[in-house]
């Protein structure tokens, strides 16, 4: 899924024709991070038959969207590009473009019904369920789903089932998978599963033992539950679940009686930080080794967090946020698990308890969460190869004790995020239009009329096996 490791070593995508590279960087499910990328890769097309390719960047720029790309980086790269500079018919398309990237600058959009190529951003490949949770003094059976392409929340519907909170949230296959957790009444062992196509909820076989406040986690065709609340005491005891024959079954207890922890995989080993053993937050953590049924102890964290939360991100156990004991925190932490040694990282900008956690296009997200006065609904996530965060679109709901998940593949994303959308009717002319002003609103999306240059259409199906491959395996 890196297009430059791709480019490098496939040169099928430089023998591409004009038409079949047009008909692929229009299509809404090309999987590409941003359009920076695309812009190199069209420049890369042309290097390869300069003489004869160089002729084509006004047909290229038109059909990439100029209008994703940050004014910045307009300017100082696409702008400045020689092929582009000196070439007299690209200048009405630069110069409109330019306009439209300060207006969105300034103003934002008011549609966030995105129907303009130009401007519409590409079908996400991937994305995060938000499940549950606590919101106004109420449990909540709320599904969220995040497009990172669009940086926008969609509430999904379902059938109706009971609110849960504290409970944990994974996705096996096609299901996602909500393991116990509370209702405001009721502390859960039951467990149930959501069929990702036919949305249909199913409840599954109940662990051996009542679970509030549980870490939950997935290795090599096992789930694993660990610690939790039962209703009187916080516990130190785990379970697994097969999937085969639907039945939990325990394994080796921990060293420390845990609520209000957080748990992921990393090289085979299941690692559990943090949580409140009934008296006191915790800064301990440990790892189980499923061959050896066993538990260890790890270098404690840095600080005490309760709410915790934790997950496996490029090689290191992540610890972020939570609950010391007097404040909620903003702080995080990275365990490398060669040294056992815990190191700093940058500050998240809200502090949070008991919020969510997950891996989206390789970027760590933390979602909602309690800040130590109510409930909230903003996102963030890190980078960790500029060691920095990033605002991201809030939740349609304020709230705490939530558990996510990743949805992986193009089928689930179309069923959730993109099943009301039309198929556009596009314009087959080659002549430019200027663009009309854009409207604005506090949704910060983006939406103008359309703004492209088509070939006569050509299907995907039109294309070889290394065009398909490009399309669904993914460009970086």
């Amino acid at each position: 899924r890196n297009f430059i490791k791709i480019i490098k070593i496939n040169k099928s995508f430089f023998e591409l024709s004009i038409e079949q590279l047009i008909e692929l960087i229009s299509n809404d499910d090309l999987n590409i991070r941003n359009e920076e990328n695309l812009f190199d890769a069209c420049i890369k097309w042309i290097d390869y038959d300069i003489e004869k390719r160089k002729s084509f960047i006004t047909q290229l720029i038109h059909n990439l969207r100029l209008g994703l790309v940050p004014i910045q980086l307009f300017i100082t790269k696409i702008k400045q590009h020689s092929y582009i500079k000196d070439n007299d018919e690209c200048k009405p398309i630069i110069g409109e473009t330019l306009r439209l990237l300060y207006k969105l600058d300034n103003d934002g959009l008011m549609d966030t019904d995105i129907d303009c190529p130009f401007i519409r951003p590409r079908h996400a490949h991937e994305m995060i369920f938000a499940y549950g949770g606590w919101s106004g003094g109420n449990a909540t059976s709320m599904l969220e789903a995040y497009d990172i392409r669009a940086d926008k929340w969609t509430v999904v519907s379902t059938d109706q089932v009971p609110p849960r909170a504290y409970h944990g949230c994974i996705t096996v296959v096609n299901k996602m998978y909500v393991i116990g957790g509370f209702d405001g009444i009721e502390y859960f062992n039951s467990c149930r599963t959501f069929h990702l196509i036919d949305r249909i909820w199913n409840e599954i076989a109940p662990m051996n033992e009542r679970r509030c406040y549980v870490s939950v986690a997935y290795l090599n065709g096992l789930l694993y539950a660990m610690g939790g609340f039962n209703g009187h005491v916080r516990q130190n005891t785990a379970e697994k679940y097969l999937f085969e024959t639907n039945q939990w079954s325990t394994i080796c207890p921990m060293h420390v009686q845990r609520s209000d922890a957080s748990a992921c995989t990393l090289n085979d080993l299941v690692y559990i930080c943090g949580g409140f053993d009934g008296q006191e937050c915790l800064q301990t953590a440990e790892y189980y080794n499923p061959i050896t049924n066993q538990w260890t102890m790890i270098q404690p964290m840095r600080s005490r967090r309760s709410g915790v939360g934790v997950i496996a991100y490029h090689g290191s156990v992540y610890a972020i946020g939570g609950f010391n004991g007097t404040s909620r925190l903003n702080t995080g932490e990275r365990y490398n698990p060669t040294m056992n040694t815990w190191r700093p990282i940058t500050d998240m900008f809200h502090p949070r308890s008991n919020f969510a956690i997950e891996i989206l296009d390789d970027l760590m997200f933390t979602i909602g969460g309690f800040n130590g006065l109510t409930t909230i609904s903003n996102v963030e996530c890190y980078d960790d190869t500029t060691d920095e965060w990033y605002d991201i679109a809030d939740m349609n709901l304020f709230r705490s004790a939530l558990s996510a998940c990743v949805v992986d593949g193009l089928t689930y994303t179309k069923i959730f995020l993109y099943s009301n959308e039309t198929s556009i009717v596009h314009n087959h002319s080659t002549t430019f239009t200027p663009l009309p002003v854009i409207r604005t609103t506090n949704v910060g999306q983006r939406t103008t009329p359309s703004l492209t240059v088509r070939l006569p259409p050509i299907t995907l199906t039109s294309l070889n096996q290394s065009l398909r491959n490009f399309t669904h395996g993914g460009i970086q």
